[in-house]
Protein backbone atom coordinates (compact mmCIF):
# COMPACT_ATOMS: atom_id res chain seq x y z
CA UNK A 1 0.00 0.00 0.00
CA UNK A 2 3.08 2.45 0.81
CA UNK A 3 4.52 1.54 -2.57
CA UNK A 4 1.03 2.53 -4.37
CA UNK A 5 0.66 5.76 -2.52
CA UNK A 6 4.43 6.75 -3.32
CA UNK A 7 4.26 6.11 -6.92
CA UNK A 8 0.79 7.82 -7.20
CA UNK A 9 2.74 10.73 -5.67
CA UNK A 10 5.06 10.44 -8.12
CA UNK A 11 3.47 10.17 -10.81
CA UNK A 12 1.39 13.57 -9.34
CA UNK A 13 4.88 15.03 -9.36
CA UNK A 14 5.79 14.26 -13.13
CA UNK A 15 2.40 15.57 -14.14
CA UNK A 16 3.01 19.12 -12.34
CA UNK A 17 6.73 19.36 -13.77
CA UNK A 18 5.32 19.47 -17.20
CA UNK A 19 2.41 21.61 -16.29
CA UNK A 20 4.72 23.64 -15.09
CA UNK A 21 6.26 24.93 -18.52
CA UNK A 22 4.08 26.88 -19.19
CA UNK A 23 4.04 29.98 -16.83
CA UNK A 24 2.27 32.40 -19.51
CA UNK A 25 -0.41 32.59 -16.78
CA UNK A 26 1.39 33.80 -13.90
CA UNK A 27 0.67 37.09 -12.36
CA UNK A 28 3.64 39.04 -11.96
CA UNK A 29 5.22 38.54 -8.29
CA UNK A 30 7.37 41.72 -7.67
CA UNK A 31 10.48 41.15 -5.60
CA UNK A 32 9.64 44.55 -3.11
CA UNK A 33 8.72 43.89 -0.17
CA UNK A 34 8.91 46.55 2.24
CA UNK A 35 8.06 49.82 0.47
CA UNK A 36 6.19 52.51 3.01
CA UNK A 37 6.78 49.31 5.84
CA UNK A 38 6.81 50.10 9.76
CA UNK A 39 10.54 48.98 11.15
CA UNK A 40 9.80 45.78 13.54
CA UNK A 41 8.99 46.71 17.10
CA UNK A 42 11.47 44.29 18.13
CA UNK A 43 15.23 44.80 17.59
CA UNK A 44 15.83 40.62 16.33
CA UNK A 45 14.35 41.18 13.36
CA UNK A 46 17.45 43.63 12.49
CA UNK A 47 19.64 41.10 12.70
CA UNK A 48 19.91 37.90 11.14
CA UNK A 49 18.78 35.10 10.67
CA UNK A 50 15.43 36.66 11.80
CA UNK A 51 15.58 39.64 9.53
CA UNK A 52 15.14 37.02 6.68
CA UNK A 53 11.74 35.73 8.63
CA UNK A 54 10.78 40.04 8.65
CA UNK A 55 11.44 40.08 5.33
CA UNK A 56 9.82 37.04 3.73
CA UNK A 57 6.87 38.53 6.00
CA UNK A 58 6.58 41.72 3.87
CA UNK A 59 7.65 39.91 0.88
CA UNK A 60 4.37 37.91 1.51
CA UNK A 61 2.34 40.87 1.88
CA UNK A 62 3.45 42.62 -0.64
CA UNK A 63 2.72 40.61 -3.02
CA UNK A 64 -0.46 38.43 -1.78
CA UNK A 65 -3.00 39.86 -3.95
CA UNK A 66 -1.15 38.14 -6.93
CA UNK A 67 -0.46 34.87 -5.40
CA UNK A 68 -3.95 34.34 -4.46
CA UNK A 69 -5.09 34.56 -7.53
CA UNK A 70 -3.05 31.42 -8.34
CA UNK A 71 -5.82 28.48 -8.72
CA UNK A 72 -4.73 25.69 -6.50
CA UNK A 73 -7.53 23.64 -6.84
CA UNK A 74 -9.50 23.04 -9.96
CA UNK A 75 -12.23 20.54 -11.22
CA UNK A 76 -11.17 17.01 -12.80
CA UNK A 77 -10.29 16.88 -16.16
CA UNK A 78 -12.04 13.33 -16.45
CA UNK A 79 -15.09 13.31 -17.94
CA UNK A 80 -16.56 10.80 -15.44
CA UNK A 81 -15.54 12.46 -12.18
CA UNK A 82 -15.63 16.45 -13.77
CA UNK A 83 -17.63 17.52 -10.85
CA UNK A 84 -14.83 16.84 -8.39
CA UNK A 85 -12.10 18.99 -7.35
CA UNK A 86 -8.46 17.97 -7.82
CA UNK A 87 -5.34 20.17 -6.86
CA UNK A 88 -4.24 21.72 -10.27
CA UNK A 89 -0.80 20.70 -10.87
CA UNK A 90 0.18 23.81 -13.25
CA UNK A 91 -1.55 26.20 -10.36
CA UNK A 92 0.68 24.40 -7.63
CA UNK A 93 3.69 24.97 -9.62
CA UNK A 94 3.51 28.28 -10.25
CA UNK A 95 2.93 29.19 -6.64
CA UNK A 96 5.97 27.21 -5.69
CA UNK A 97 7.76 29.26 -8.76
CA UNK A 98 6.41 32.69 -6.59
CA UNK A 99 7.71 31.19 -3.40
CA UNK A 100 11.05 30.31 -4.84
CA UNK A 101 11.62 33.20 -6.77
CA UNK A 102 11.53 35.38 -3.14
CA UNK A 103 14.95 34.50 -2.41
CA UNK A 104 13.75 33.69 1.03
CA UNK A 105 13.10 29.97 1.13
CA UNK A 106 15.27 27.06 0.49
CA UNK A 107 14.73 24.32 -1.97
CA UNK A 108 13.71 21.74 0.95
CA UNK A 109 11.07 23.94 1.79
CA UNK A 110 9.51 24.11 -1.74
CA UNK A 111 9.83 20.59 -2.12
CA UNK A 112 8.69 19.49 1.19
CA UNK A 113 5.32 21.85 -0.55
CA UNK A 114 5.45 20.22 -3.83
CA UNK A 115 5.05 16.44 -1.67
CA UNK A 116 2.33 18.13 0.88
CA UNK A 117 0.13 19.05 -2.21
CA UNK A 118 0.63 15.47 -4.01
CA UNK A 119 -0.55 14.46 -0.96
CA UNK A 120 -3.63 16.19 -1.24
CA UNK A 121 -4.09 15.18 -5.07
CA UNK A 122 -4.28 11.49 -3.70
CA UNK A 123 -6.48 12.45 -1.04
CA UNK A 124 -8.92 14.07 -3.35
CA UNK A 125 -8.56 10.89 -5.13
CA UNK A 126 -9.73 8.93 -2.45
CA UNK A 127 -12.40 11.47 -0.56
CA UNK A 128 -13.78 13.68 -3.74
CA UNK A 129 -15.09 16.90 -2.84
CA UNK A 130 -17.41 18.86 -5.09
CA UNK A 131 -17.25 21.83 -2.86
CA UNK A 132 -14.43 24.37 -2.13
CA UNK A 133 -12.09 24.70 0.07
CA UNK A 134 -11.23 21.38 -0.15
CA UNK A 135 -9.40 19.41 3.08
CA UNK A 136 -6.24 20.47 3.54
CA UNK A 137 -6.30 23.71 1.43
CA UNK A 138 -8.48 24.93 3.17
CA UNK A 139 -6.06 27.71 5.18
CA UNK A 140 -3.34 29.91 4.01
CA UNK A 141 0.08 28.32 3.39
CA UNK A 142 2.69 30.50 4.58
CA UNK A 143 0.87 32.14 7.85
CA UNK A 144 -0.74 28.60 8.42
CA UNK A 145 -4.07 29.63 9.43
CA UNK A 146 -7.81 30.77 8.05
CA UNK A 147 -7.98 34.35 9.69
CA UNK A 148 -4.82 35.81 9.05
CA UNK A 149 -5.20 38.87 7.77
CA UNK A 150 -5.00 40.96 10.59
CA UNK A 151 -1.78 39.93 11.52
CA UNK A 152 0.34 39.75 8.09
CA UNK A 153 -1.09 43.86 7.89
CA UNK A 154 0.53 44.53 11.48
CA UNK A 155 3.72 41.76 10.87
CA UNK A 156 5.91 44.08 12.14
CA UNK A 157 4.43 44.00 15.73
CA UNK A 158 5.71 40.35 15.97
CA UNK A 159 8.18 39.26 18.58
CA UNK A 160 11.10 37.23 18.88
CA UNK A 161 10.10 34.78 21.46
CA UNK A 162 12.74 32.05 21.37
CA UNK A 163 15.91 31.14 18.28
CA UNK A 164 18.68 28.63 18.82
CA UNK A 165 21.29 29.01 16.05
CA UNK A 166 24.39 27.01 15.77
CA UNK A 167 26.18 25.57 12.65
CA UNK A 168 24.30 27.43 9.72
CA UNK A 169 21.33 26.65 11.04
CA UNK A 170 18.11 27.39 13.36
CA UNK A 171 15.09 27.83 14.99
CA UNK A 172 13.13 30.59 15.79
CA UNK A 173 9.69 31.13 17.56
CA UNK A 174 7.68 34.45 16.49
CA UNK A 175 4.99 35.54 18.22
CA UNK A 176 2.31 37.61 15.92
CA UNK A 177 0.89 40.70 16.33
CA UNK A 178 -2.49 37.79 17.72
CA UNK A 179 -1.97 34.65 19.93
CA UNK A 180 -0.63 33.09 17.09
CA UNK A 181 2.64 31.30 16.88
CA UNK A 182 4.88 30.16 14.38
CA UNK A 183 7.92 28.14 14.41
CA UNK A 184 10.86 28.94 11.54
CA UNK A 185 13.30 26.27 10.71
CA UNK A 186 16.41 28.59 9.07
CA UNK A 187 19.32 27.57 7.06
CA UNK A 188 22.46 29.30 5.83
CA UNK A 189 23.37 28.38 2.35
CA UNK A 190 25.97 30.23 0.55
CA UNK A 191 26.27 33.32 2.72
CA UNK A 192 22.81 33.88 2.65
CA UNK A 193 19.71 32.73 5.17
CA UNK A 194 16.80 31.43 4.28
CA UNK A 195 13.70 29.66 5.65
CA UNK A 196 13.47 25.71 5.46
CA UNK A 197 10.42 25.22 6.98
CA UNK A 198 7.24 26.56 8.90
CA UNK A 199 5.29 24.91 11.81
CA UNK A 200 2.35 26.77 13.10
CA UNK A 201 2.48 26.30 17.08
CA UNK A 202 -0.98 27.85 18.20
CA UNK A 203 -1.70 24.70 20.19
CA UNK A 204 -5.45 25.48 19.42
CA UNK A 205 -5.26 24.37 15.32
CA UNK A 206 -5.35 20.64 14.13
CA UNK A 207 -3.72 21.26 10.56
CA UNK A 208 -2.44 18.25 8.12
CA UNK A 209 0.44 20.42 7.22
CA UNK A 210 1.55 20.31 10.47
CA UNK A 211 1.61 15.94 10.85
Amino acid sequence: MKIQKHLIICLWFALAACSSADKTKMPAIGNTYAVDAKPPSDEAFNKQPAGTIMHFLQWYRTNIPQIKKIELVSHSTDPDSSMYYVVNAEGAEQYLDALQKSGFVTDNYIAKWREYFGKCNDNLRKSPQTETPVKGLEFDLVMLAKDYQDDLARIEKSTVEWQNVSNDVGSITVSLPSAGRLKYKVAKQDGKWLIDDIKDIRSALDQAQND
